[in-house]
């Protein structure tokens, strides 16, 4: 079982609060039902379904979550994770390489992960950048690739990867400052 296998199957609210009980301690469907407020069929679906994700196992005993289980799928996941990270570095490859851009990809759902790279490695997420500052960093990534900083500078607006107020930049609105009268009037009108 996948991570998303594993949301998908508590993501029903029967299932979860049967989960839950189970968690809590009851052992028997009675003790399920009574605990997770589910009627006897609905238990008897929700705990089938459980045990054939592995989330729960039935023995003599009763039910019980399968901890070791969700532990096993935590580190796979983790592995996956750093499979992913890997993943990541070898899709930028043809487009970044030493920390300098050399083209930009035309597909937008690359685009927004090289945009989304430069960004996270070049712009501290609680600071807030002036347009000169900007224009330097991305001049920098920019050499040699025959990409105009000023179009980066506008794909990282346009993907909403970094916010402009008053000619400030920041990869988070909460540094930015209030918004000028043109900024209000351009949200206002949908065109912010």
């Amino acid at each position: 079982m996948e991570a998303a296998d594993l949301i998908r199957v508590i993501a029903d609210p029967q299932r979860f609060r049967v989960l839950a009980a189970v968690g809590l301690g009851a052992a028997d469907r009675d003790q399920v039902g009574a605990m997770s407020g589910v009627d006897a069929r609905g238990v008897v679906a929700a705990t089938a379904r459980l045990e054939s994700a592995g989330l729960i196992t039935g023995g003599p005993d009763g039910f019980r979550v399968d901890f070791p289980g969700l532990r096993d799928l935590v580190r796979r996941e983790a592995v996956d994770g750093r499979d992913e990270s890997a993943a990541l570095e070898s899709a930028l490859d043809p487009f970044v390489r030493d920390s300098r851009l050399r083209s930009l990809p035309s597909k937008r759902i690359r685009r927004h992960a090289v945009l989304a790279h430069i960004v996270r490695t070049s712009f501290d997420e609680k600071s807030s950048y002036d347009e000169k500052a900007v224009n330097s960093v991305l001049e920098r990534w920019c050499e040699g690739s025959g990409v105009d900083h000023v179009a980066l500078r506008r794909y990282l607006i346009d993907h909403q990867l970094m916010f402009r107020v008053r000619g400030v930049y920041a990869r988070n609105t909460e540094v930015l400052p209030a918004p000028g009268e043109a900024e209000r009037y351009m949200d206002a009108v949908g065109l912010g």
